[in-house]
């Protein structure tokens, strides 16, 4: 068939096969390399089957709100369709911001009941910010967990003086550039 028309019917990029709990050594390993237990790389992440250019590989997969997700591996980072932030409800007045998937399973492991009595937005991308402001005058408190890098801090900085509920919590990781650096530093081992 002539190439246009085969262009026009090209598959997404990453196209998702099969969404399951996490089992595979690989992933699990992947979790331990960065400090995340497996009770919680299971508890917000699935393993997640997607085709690339043709091939299968496997993930830790984390779902956007959208239902596009944000797919994690030793070698790959990738994402799949549509991509936005994550949204993590559970009914709460405080909300916590993480730029990226390994920043909030690292706030899950260094304080779960944080976590878990908050709601929760991982960014998956500083792009996303604005999409989230018409979130924030919701919530009473908002305790921003943002990269300690140039980025980071400019986004930081942009919500403190849009907002009076926001808090910049990312001097409990200074020193480090973000949350999962900090928590491989210090081998913080999760007492079960």
């Amino acid at each position: 068939s002539p190439p246009d028309i085969e262009h026009l019917t090209k598959e997404p990029e990453i196209s998702i096969l099969d969404v399951q709990i996490i089992y595979l050594k690989a992933l699990i390993d992947y979790l331990n390399s960065r400090n995340i237990s497996y009770e919680i790389g299971n508890k917000y992440c699935r393993q997640v089957w997607y085709r690339c250019k043709g091939k299968r590989f496997f993930a830790l997969g984390l779902e956007n709100h959208k239902g596009g997700w944000e797919l994690r591996n030793k070698y790959f980072k990738n994402s799949s369709s549509p991509k936005t932030f994550s949204f993590i409800q559970n009914n709460s007045r405080q909300l916590l911001i993480t730029e990226g998937m390994f920043d909030f399973l690292s706030l899950a492991t260094i304080d779960e009941d944080l976590v878990q009595n908050s709601d929760c937005i991982i960014l998956n991308s500083l792009a996303f910010i604005k999409r989230i402001e018409t979130l924030i005058p919701k919530y009473e408190r908002i305790l921003l967990y943002l990269d300690n890098d140039p980025a980071g801090k400019k986004a930081a900085s942009s919500l403190l003086n849009q907002f009076d509920n926001v808090t910049d919590c990312s001097g409990s990781y200074s020193g480090y550039g973000d949350l999962n650096e900090k928590l491989k530093a210090e081998k913080i081992l999760t007492l079960k």
